[in-house]
């Protein structure tokens, strides 16, 4: 009989919490009379026992949290915690004449405002990438100091591309928070439970059930941390090239724009100028390797030819052709220089 009345008293439990785990707080009376209680025994068998009380959470909806008056509901019906969670994330793509001063600049500036880097990569400047060089930072700042990190990179460096984006997870976060209360409570309970329990049967479906809420504690936990560290620390990710020169603004009359045009055409072709000069500088010594392998396979040529009989005897024939061509000429001109004497 008891182990019965151990085993009914675990599924009331079960499903009653189950109930307010959610953040579905119907208006039925019956469902708010059983919402957080628990069950006991007397003499009618197992019967609800009261809730608890529990201190009012004061909520404000998206315009009083802004204005500062106190809690009500928003034009949804739901209501709305005084501070907002906000998760803001930038994209910067950012040009620079002084690459080494940039990047220690940077990491001062993050380090004076009290955030860190998540990562970093450096490329290019190698001996085979002759290339500018470029890289890519993840910056966490404290969401208080972000914008002023963000004016401070455009101050160090030119600003090509911008991006912002803002996540408000304000309602996922206060839904987390009522799970875990809501698990906590069902966790201290089954507890009280398995103290009292004296079947090994309740005991192992005790333990089970235990086993379970405090799987589904850490995970709501790890999910509350995690939107902790989002909303405390915002997320600045850099794009940084090292340039010869800055993209100037875009210009706004015709002729400024004739002129941008122009004179980004003259140095382009400066610059593209310099880089050939260089380009053949620096490969002098691979043009005159391949001049003497050039040499060297043009003289073994002719020395293979000298040798053949057939190529010589060709060369023999077109030298006969040449020379009685040559003399053919010569004879339809004499004729003509003996006939001048005559005449006078």
């Amino acid at each position: 009989m008891k182990k019965i009345k151990v085993l009914a008293l675990i599924f009331a439990l079960a499903v009653i919490l189950s109930g307010c785990s959610g953040r579905n707080y119907a208006s039925d009376s019956k469902a708010e009379s059983f919402d957080g209680g628990y069950w006991v025994e007397n003499d009618m068998g197992f019967m609800p026992e009261a809730p608890m009380e529990e201190p009012e959470t004061e909520y404000v909806t998206e315009d009083s949290a802004i204005s500062g008056n106190s809690s009500s509901m928003n034009s949804s019906g739901i209501q709305m915690p005084a501070n907002r969670k906000l998760i803001r994330t930038f994209n910067l793509d950012v040009e620079t004449l002084e690459f080494e001063t940039f990047l220690s600049e940077l990491k001062a500036e993050v380090s004076s405002l009290g955030g860190y880097i998540e990562s970093s990569s450096v490329s290019g400047n190698s001996y085979n990438y002759s290339s500018s060089r470029n890289a890519n930072f993840v910056c966490r700042i404290p969401s208080s100091k972000v914008d002023e990190f963000i004016g401070t990179v455009g101050g160090l460096g030119n600003v090509t591309f911008s991006y912002e984006d803002t996540t408000d997870v304000t309602l996922n976060y206060v839904d987390t928070e009522a799970r875990i209360k809501s698990l906590r409570t069902e966790y201290d309970q089954l507890l009280e439970l398995l103290a009292e329990a004296e079947n090994i049967d309740s005991i192992i479906v005790l333990q089970s059930r235990i086993s379970e809420v405090r799987y589904q504690l850490e995970s709501y936990e790890s999910q509350l941390r995690t939107y902790d560290n989002l909303v405390d620390y915002s997320t600045v990710n850099l794009s940084i090239y090292e340039v010869k020169r800055v993209t100037s603004a875009e210009p706004e009359t015709l002729w400024e724009r004739i002129s941008s045009d122009f004179g980004d055409n003259v140095y382009d072709i400066w610059v593209g100028a310099q880089d050939f000069f260089v380009w053949f500088v620096a490969n002098i010594p691979y043009f005159i390797i391949w001049a003497v392998i050039i040499a060297l396979i043009g003289f073994v040529i002719s020395r293979c030819l000298r040798n053949n009989k057939k190529w010589q005897e060709r060369k023999a024939a077109r030298k006969a052709r040449k020379a009685y061509k040559k003399a053919q000429k010569l004879a339809e001109n004499k004729p003509a220089e003996n006939e001048n004497p005559e005449e006078k």
